[in-house]
């Protein structure tokens, strides 16, 4: 399950394969305090406040990071019983692009069914400390949280990766719905949109908040560990914006401060619950700099 933690069989990669019943949405960057969930094996994990994360837009992983900077997080989920994963925690763990985690430590019964190793990181630009916390759920499934962090913040990013990993809970599903026909300006009036991508030493992103009063910000980063998303938004560009079209297609019209004008297509995949500008993957996100 470790050995190859990248293409491993993840567990919230089955939570994007319905919207249905209150499953994680793909396309949205979740908060602290948000709540993830799984209608197919039942789960629940609570984000821990100070962090956020999302699933890569492919798909097949989630990936979180402290919003202060320097901590990553992934969550990994298999069929797993004890020995197994004692074994696979006591195997080098291969995280690509050459980061490599030793075991530096024993492996740790912490509480029942919650197992715990502390790593050497191998290969990364800034010096990091690993952790890997498993929890044994009575389904059979083993739940894995790597996280990675600076050794000032250590200890603070294993409280929070642990209050994490105790939320795993019984999920109480919702339903949800969407709709075919949306004017694109209403729906993306008050909007925070971001393109959010991170790897092993590596981060970047583009934010765009289209604020209901008709203005708009941008933001683009890019960066080694604690850039990127992590970073203070830079004001990279600003003006005011509209949007024509309806349905699965339509046009983001941005006039800038600066002078000079964009079109940007906006393309709404509803099957798959995704949606695109100028031809990049966007992620829906809390406003938090205008309504």
């Amino acid at each position: 399950m470790l050995r190859n933690t990248i293409r491993s069989t993840l567990l919230l990669c089955a939570l994007a394969a319905s919207p249905a019943a209150g499953q994680i949405e793909q396309g949205r960057i979740y908060g602290g305090g948000e709540t993830i969930s799984d209608t197919a094996s039942g789960l629940t994990l609570t984000l821990p406040d100070g962090w956020r994360g999302a699933l890569s837009p492919d798909g097949e992983s989630f990936v979180m990071e402290s919003v202060t900077g320097g901590g990553y997080l992934l969550v990994i989920g298999d069929e797993l019983d004890e020995a197994a994963a004692r074994t696979q925690l006591a195997e080098p763990v291969d995280l690509g692009n050459g980061v490599v985690l030793t075991l530096d430590s024993e492996i740790r019964e912490i509480a029942q069914g919650h197992l715990s190793a502390q790593y050497r990181v191998a290969g990364a630009p800034a010096e990091l400390e690993g952790t890997i916390d498993v929890r044994l759920t009575q389904s059979g499934l083993g739940v894995a949280f790597v996280l990675l962090s600076p050794p000032s913040s250590a200890e603070t990013h294993r409280t929070a990766m642990r209050e994490f990993a105790l939320s795993l809970g019984v999920m109480e599903s919702t339903a949800q719905g969407t709709g075919s026909d949306d004017e694109w300006e209403p729906y993306l009036k008050g909007r925070y949109l971001a393109r959010f991508f991170t790897r092993t030493g590596y981060t970047e992103s583009t934010e765009l908040w289209l604020c209901s009063d008709g203005s708009f910000y941008l933001n683009d980063q890019a960066g080694g560990f604690g850039g990127g998303a992590s970073g203070a938004v830079q004001g990279l560009g600003d003006g005011r914006w509209s949007a024509t079209g309806a349905g699965a297609n339509g046009t983001l019209n941005l006039q800038w401060s600066g002078g000079g004008q964009s079109s940007w297509a906006l393309e709404y995949d509803y099957e798959l619950d995704r949606l695109y500008v100028n031809g990049e993957r966007m992620l829906r996100g809390d406003n938090e700099r205008c309504g």
